[in-house]
């Protein structure tokens, strides 16, 4: 056999070889870190936005956005009072479901009250603590979308106030009820309520 020959077919097996070798390799998937990924990234409307505006967050607070697009007159104070509206509009509504929670837990707790008495408990208490949000809220941060000139506002109000609150709202609401009411107070006694509060968020 010719060596030119030879030397030929001994490359060609070896090239041959390293071909399968590589192709029969596994390709591992890149892994995507968080961080490295936009779609973790906050964003309204397509534009790179504050987190809160995703996931309202303030320390020891009871947090929400509101938002509210340029009006025709482009008066930015009127723009401002309509994203405070709505944000406290939805801090009420958290709130209102809350006390919800708390008022279902307390009942199955002391076992107190009628239906009747029950709601009308509940509902007292939810206005009281709706006007206290609406006096004791407010703007902590602000955003607007260049894009859409819509301005982002994170309403809170404080934990603290928002519990003594409940607590003075509850027992103006029991009053009318004793049985209720001294059961409002031993679970008081007991600290029962205040762990309630704890797990509401309060």
């Amino acid at each position: 056999m010719n060596k030119k020959l030879l030397n030929t077919l001994i490359i060609a097996s070896l090239s041959a070889t390293l071909f399968t070798a590589c192709s029969s390799k596994k390709v591992e998937p890149k892994v995507v870190k968080a961080s490295e990924d936009t779609n973790f990234q906050c964003k309204q409307d397509g534009v790179l936005a504050p987190k809160w505006t995703c996931n309202p967050y303030a320390k020891d607070s009871v947090a929400a956005v509101g938002i509210a697009k340029m009006n025709a007159g482009n008066d930015k104070s009127m723009q401002r009072s309509e994203a405070l509206s709505d944000g406290r509009d939805a801090l009420a509504s958290q709130i209102s479901i809350k006390v919800s929670n708390l008022f279902k837990s307390y009942k199955g707790t002391t076992g107190s009250g009628s239906a009747s008495t029950y709601d009308k408990s509940t509902s007292k208490v939810s206005k009281q603590l709706a006007n206290q949000t609406l006096n004791g809220s407010r703007a902590i941060n602000s955003w607007m979308n260049p894009a859409t000139k819509e301005l982002y506002l994170l309403v809170t109000v404080e934990n603290d106030s928002l519990k003594n609150g409940m607590n003075n709202a509850i027992k103006t609401s029991f009053k009318n009820d004793n049985a209720m009411y001294q059961k409002f107070l031993a679970a008081k006694a007991n600290g029962e309520l205040d762990a309630e509060l704890e797990k509401a968020g309060m």
